[in-house]
């Protein structure tokens, strides 16, 4: 499976179980990341994107996800699915923002193959690091 994440400077993910900060034209990006691949995620995650029928919407997305499928991961925890990750797509917002979860693998571990930079509605500037096994 091919994993999205968004995280602040820090690796932080989410505080007081919500997402710290969107973008609509990260979710942009991200469906066009995607191509012609579905793109897993919970409902609490949808609420961020356009109606797409590649969109599948599960509260079991991570096991029912297989293959080149894509992941969009906002609060669950990915220690436990990091053998059936191939690919790492980790979009940094470039700030620090206050954080109680954070991104539980280490990208390290696997190889940066691609790292660019775009402008997105709310922030000036968001890094894309793509990571493959």
């Amino acid at each position: 499976m091919q994993v999205i994440v968004c995280v602040d400077d820090n690796g932080g993910m989410m505080f007081n179980k919500r997402r710290q900060s969107r973008d609509r034209v990260l979710c942009e990006y991200v469906m066009r990341l995607s191509e012609s691949h579905q793109v897993y995620m919970s409902a609490y995650s949808a609420k961020l994107f356009s109606e797409d029928d590649r969109i599948v919407v599960s509260e079991n997305y991570l096991e029912e996800a297989s293959g080149e499928d894509f992941c969009f991961v906002e609060k669950e925890p990915l220690k436990a699915f990091e053998n059936e990750i191939k690919k790492l797509i980790i979009f940094k917002w470039n700030r620090v923002y206050p954080a109680d979860q954070y991104l539980d693998i280490d990208p390290e571990k696997m190889t940066k193959v691609q790292e660019e930079e775009f402008v997105g509605f709310s922030h000036e500037k968001i890094t894309m690091e793509v990571y493959e096994k």
